[in-house]
């Protein structure tokens, strides 16, 4: 498995031009989402990917469904966006 340095992670960011996330209007955010910067459904298998590594995050709709599921939990642990940044 490749491990990615800072230096690759930062010219992959810069060229899909995203900045940081803390500072990034939900505009902006959703267009990275909808234009598939962060992942993907790929190819003519159809797995949930990753846009940056290809690694795959789910490869059924079950398991989409418990990735779903589980990060609907994590959502309560987290902040409200900023709202200097929306």
């Amino acid at each position: 498995m490749h491990i990615y340095n800072m230096s690759e992670i930062k010219e992959y960011l810069d060229q899909i031009q995203m900045g940081d996330l803390e500072t990034m209007s939900l505009d902006e955010y959703r267009y990275h989402v909808k234009a598939d910067h962060l992942l993907f459904i790929g190819g003519s298998h159809g797995f949930l990917t990753d846009s940056f590594s290809g690694r795959y995050f789910a490869t059924s709709k079950e398991q989409l469904d418990i990735l779903i599921a589980y990060l609907q939990e994590e959502r309560e642990k987290m902040p409200e966006h900023d709202n200097r940044f929306l």
